[in-house]
């Protein structure tokens, strides 16, 4: 699936310049909207104190990623497929400009994410992660920042689901937003080491 997202990304910078689209920044949401969310329902999902450390390290790389037209909804939901091979992509109404690695790190959370009676082991889902990325970079390069902000990307990721499910008062889909944010900081070395 890296080479899909890949070849995505990349036809998404040759057309770039000549469709209107969303300038958005994760950062920013999660200044706004998503603390807003979080400190109204008194931070019962997700602590304040968590929520800042991911925050702080966004902030302290989010400059230095390079950013792009991202589709923003990435999952297998989204890709079309004909024969056992990708055959398109669907679902463009959240592109937006955005960090690069948003869709991969919005993929990866995905797959954690599912409930089914296949979901992912640890080792299954690094050994994922590593296949995704691999991929990814056959066809463009990650940088060494983009790798070491992966693992705070999912973890904002999850914490964006966690504020959006409260503000539709989903309770059970933030808190599953919440244990996937738990499972992404409690191997976050591991991640690390498989990137």
């Amino acid at each position: 699936m890296g080479h899909a997202i890949a070849r995505l990304h990349r036809a998404f910078t040759k057309c770039e310049k000549e469709v209107e689209f969303w300038n958005n920044s994760l950062l920013d949401e999660m200044k706004g909207w998503i603390r807003e969310t979080l400190t109204n329902n008194q931070w019962n999902i997700i602590q304040e104190t968590e929520y800042s450390k991911a925050v702080d390290l966004l902030e302290s790389v989010y400059d230095c990623l390079p950013k792009q037209l991202i589709h923003r909804d990435v999952h297998f939901g989204n890709f079309l497929f004909s024969e056992g091979k990708l055959s398109g992509y669907i679902d463009f109404d959240l592109c937006q400009r955005n960090i690069r690695i948003f869709d991969i790190c919005y993929f990866l959370t995905g797959l954690l994410a599912e409930e089914t009676e296949d979901a992912f082991t640890k080792a299954e889902w690094l050994e994922n992660l590593k296949s995704v990325l691999a991929g990814y970079e056959s066809i463009i390069h990650l940088s060494e920042k983009e790798k070491s902000a992966i693992p705070c990307v999912m973890e904002c990721i999850e914490i964006l689901f966690a504020a959006y499910f409260l503000s539709i008062n989903d309770t059970r889909h933030a808190d599953n937003a919440y244990h996937v944010f738990r499972f992404i900081q409690d191997c976050e070395n591991d991640i690390k080491n498989a990137i």
